[in-house]
């Protein structure tokens, strides 16, 4: 049985469009109507080695098909994220220039019509880039921007589009001359708190110190909690254990700075917050140990949600990795820790999570070694993982069910798709 059979009426998530020679914007079904409508941000490389943003609308995300621009509503290329709450007809494009998200509605007749930019100016914030999980929705009234750059929260208001203030966490989070930032997986939620991880790294991207940030904020009153581990570094993906507790993990830039330079960062590893303590446990492990054990030296990453008490690793092959890296040392390119975490060299295993974490490889044919810096897009009940496929020129989306976990992946969008919504 398909996915969208028991979960359709929940899903928030994803979209493109379907190809045309049409040079408009595409006219998408009455808004009226019951049927899903899923918007997307996508980014086509053009010449100059520069990329350009197209809008895209999509009516399923389940069969097997190759969607293109043809149809698409061009975007400034600092455009590419999409949020807002599911299936409201709203949604806001963010920019990685400006200080402004610009509103989006979804008219009577199908048609998307953009609003006036709502400016962040006030608030000290110099763009509104960084990744979907950077948006969060509480309501139609109230919504969070998470600021990596300034260290502030930003609490909005999306229907009045208005600003409502502003939360200053510089005291909790800078750290020297480290930059900061988010993690691109979703936020966690734990009773009335949302939770995003975060962390920190050198100019370089070769240092990675071992120290991990939860920002926790009550979603009733506002009240930012900061959370700070200093035993793993960059462990900015969680996933919630059937017993509530959270497991995070090293993500692939801090687990690929770890390979170029081990001196300078730790192995990657995964550590536990328990929500209902409000603190980190004494638990944590790397996750070399449980990687091919009896083996020494395995790189993994990226932590991704699966089944009920389990969960999704990146794990890098080394010699893949290590061809490149020779390649970039010959023609004297830098490689770094971003760029271990972006080739395609990194394939899926499967973890049961717990006091002691057990893996096994994912071996399907339609999985393939992809990019290890994946950006989760949470329909609410259907988690999707945009996959860059075909030298990163498109995107294909994998579903996965809070069930059974990894399912399948039919389509395909041209560019490479980072903000997902269904907006109805």
């Amino acid at each position: 049985m398909k996915l969208k059979a028991s979960l359709l009426a929940l899903a928030l998530a994803v979209s493109a469009t379907a190809c045309s020679d049409s040079d408009g914007p595409q006219v998408v079904p009455d808004a009226g109507t019951d049927e899903p409508l899923y918007a997307a941000i996508t980014q086509v490389a053009i010449a100059g080695g520069n990329t350009q943003s197209y809008l895209v609308t999509l009516d399923d995300i389940e069969k097997a098909q190759t969607v293109g621009i043809g149809d698409a509503i061009e975007l400034p290329a600092d455009a590419y994220i999409a949020a807002g709450l599911p299936g409201t007809g709203k949604f806001i494009v963010s920019s990685s220039k400006l200080p402004t998200v610009t509103p989006y509605t979804l008219n009577a007749d199908g048609s998307l019509k953009a609003g006036d930019p709502l400016s962040f100016t006030s608030q000290g914030v110099a763009a509104t880039g960084g990744y979907q999980s950077q948006h969060y929705f509480v309501s139609e009234t109230k919504a969070y921007y998470f600021d990596h750059v300034n260290y502030k929260l930003v609490i909005w208001n999306p229907q009045d589009l208005a600003i409502i203030t502003s939360k200053d966490l510089t005291s909790q989070l800078k750290d020297g001359d480290f930059s900061f930032r988010y993690s691109q997986s979703l936020a966690i939620t734990a009773g009335d708190d949302v939770i995003i991880a975060g962390g920190w790294h050198a100019a370089d991207v070769k240092t990675v110190p071992a120290k991990t940030a939860l920002v926790i904020v009550d979603t009733k009153t506002d009240e930012v909690t900061v959370k700070v581990d200093n035993r793993c570094g960059w462990a900015r993906d969680g996933v919630k254990h059937t017993d509530g507790k959270i497991y995070y993990a090293t993500e692939s830039l801090g687990s690929g700075a770890h390979f170029v330079s081990p001196g300078t960062t730790g192995a990657p590893c995964m550590v536990r917050f328990d929500p209902a303590t409000g603190e980190f446990d004494a638990w944590s492990t790397t996750l070399d140990s449980f990687i091919n054990p009896g083996t020494e030296g395995d790189i993994a990453a990226m932590l991704l949600p699966g089944a009920p008490g389990k969960g999704y690793l990146r794990v890098m092959n080394k010699a893949a990795a290590q061809s490149a890296w020779d390649a970039a040392v010959a023609a004297e390119r830098t490689f770094n820790g971003q760029s271990a975490a972006v080739g395609a060299w990194w394939s899926l295993w499967e973890v049961t999570l717990g006091d002691a974490p057990t893996a096994t490889p994912v071996v399907r044919d339609d999985l393939v070694p992809t990019n290890g810096r994946t950006i989760p897009q949470n329909p609410g009940e259907l988690l999707v993982l945009p996959e860059f496929i075909n030298d990163n020129a498109q995107t294909r989306f994998r579903l996965m069910s809070p069930e059974t976990g990894l399912g399948d992946a039919k389509t395909v969008v041209e560019g490479q798709v980072r903000g997902l919504l269904r907006i109805r």
